[in-house]
């Protein structure tokens, strides 16, 4: 008998309350189970600046799915990235770069089994390799994420238009790619008021919204503005910070030694 699907349990947690992740760029799974062990809720995989292929995507998903946390996966754009990653068992995907109605439609399409849009049917992990193929369709469309990441001016003027498009269930703002768009350092009034639009937009439409940061100060910021779904640094992010930290720490401990000579 085929097994029958598992719940989203990031849908679920979402439904709750406030979801703390983290994005993995590096492909070795052990990657995924640091941070994972770490407490993370969420793992968004990173195909569109990573150099991730389709194979250690699955195996990082395939990690994540041992280890209990939900994958989601960021692809590079609407295409057939979507259908392998969502095949592969990601229980949703992060589209970057959504700047029109027609760009948002286009993701959900893909995203979502005929009626409700294009995806094609295909025999890979999330159906046990076409032995559940059936009931994982059935199921798909209402337990499948769709994020879309609005971080451009051109997305930023047609926000409404896209949060309004049936089928997002997270609109995600990419602070650092929205900055340079606009010409505004974060944290600027400008871009404040930029991200505050979106979140407006997601909360005015009855959709999820998302954000990248950078720190706890940022997630404090952001959850009292009834953000959702966080994404707080990264495997590459927490590497280079700890590393710096650590190497600054010894080198100036050897300094005050050769200084003292």
């Amino acid at each position: 008998m085929p097994r029958p699907p598992q719940r989203n349990s990031l849908r679920e947690a979402l439904h709750r309350g406030p979801v703390l992740g983290s994005f993995v760029s590096l492909g070795h799974p052990a990657s995924v189970e640091i941070l994972a062990s770490r407490g993370f809720q969420t793992l968004c995989i990173d195909a569109e600046h990573a150099a991730l292929g389709p194979a250690e995507v699955e195996s990082l998903i395939r990690a994540a799915d041992a280890a209990g946390v939900p994958s989601l996966v960021r692809v590079s754009g609407v295409g057939a990235e979507i259908n392998r990653a969502l095949d592969s068992g990601a229980c949703g995907v992060v589209v970057p770069r959504v700047e029109t109605a027609n760009q948002a439609a286009a993701a959900v399409a893909a995203v979502r089994y005929p009626p409700a849009g294009s995806r094609g049917a295909g025999p890979g992990r999330a159906s046990a390799y076409g032995l559940s193929l059936a009931g994982y369709i059935a199921s798909a469309n209402d337990e499948t994420l769709l994020i879309v990441q609005v971080e451009t001016q051109l997305g930023l003027d047609n926000v409404e238009e896209i949060a309004a498009v049936d089928g997002i269930d997270v609109l995600f703002v990419g602070p650092g790619d929205l900055a340079v768009s606009l010409g505004e350092p974060g944290g600027s009034a400008a871009h404040s008021a930029a991200v505050e639009k979106i979140l407006d937009a997601a909360r005015a439409a009855g959709v999820r919204s998302g954000i990248f940061c950078l720190d706890s100060d940022q997630v404090e910021r952001w959850a009292s503005a009834g953000v959702r779904l966080f994404l707080l640094g990264g495997d590459l992010l927490f590497l280079g910070s700890t590393a710096s930290t650590a190497f600054g720490a010894a080198a100036e401990k050897l300094a005050s030694i050769a200084a003292a000579r």
